[in-house]
């Protein structure tokens, strides 16, 4: 097993120490530097730095920030759900770790997404069916993980097919998270005779 245990440390964020949420550091008992470019293959889209052996991955609404040593998450409910989170990380790790001969390691770097990206390719009609004031809020909440594309009901009309595959694509290629969900009227669209 690569890593066998760490201790956690809790902290409320810098930018907003009034904030309901906190943010959480582990130190870890073994080095998990050789093991990074294969946790980005893993957990796909994340942001690889392999000269500074950084791995930035957003998941289940969290940015969580690998290092040789250390893994920060933030974004979490309170320590408990903060232990939670890192066991399910240490259990991907040591996964990853027994199945390295069968992960081919990914050193790339997946291009930033920009809200201007996204915009582009929504409907940008401000309707409000997905609960947001505006498009360009649904955007941000979009890129933090608040919200998951297929509230946008506009975007899985047959108007906007091809920017819907285009952002689908964008998003996924990103590292976002893209639901099945999302994925289903594009299937159904192309399985048509």
């Amino acid at each position: 097993m690569l890593l066998n245990k760490y201790t956690l440390r809790i902290m409320l964020p810098d930018c907003n120490p009034s904030s309901e949420k906190v943010n959480a550091i582990a130190d870890l008992s073994d080095n998990i530097s050789e093991l990074l470019p294969y946790l980005n293959t893993v957990l796909k889209g994340g942001q690889y730095i392999d000269k500074e052996r950084i791995l930035i991955v957003k998941r289940e609404g969290h940015l969580i920030t690998f290092r040789p040593k250390e893994i920060a998450i933030t974004k979490l409910e309170d320590e408990e759900d903060a232990r939670s989170v890192m066991e399910d990380l240490k259990h991907i790790i040591n996964e990853t770790n027994r199945n390295r001969d069968h992960i081919e390691p990914d050193y790339s770097t997946p291009k930033e997404l920009k809200a201007s990206d996204i915009l582009k390719l929504i409907p940008g009609s401000n309707c409000k069916k997905c609960g947001a004031p505006t498009c360009f809020a649904f955007v941000f909440k979009l890129m933090r993980q608040e919200i998951q594309i297929t509230k946008c009901t506009p975007l899985f009309s047959e108007e906007y097919r091809e920017k819907r595959k285009s952002l689908l694509g964008l998003l996924r290629d990103s590292g976002y998270e893209v639901s099945e969900e999302s994925l289903e009227p594009e299937r159904g669209k192309d399985n048509t005779p």
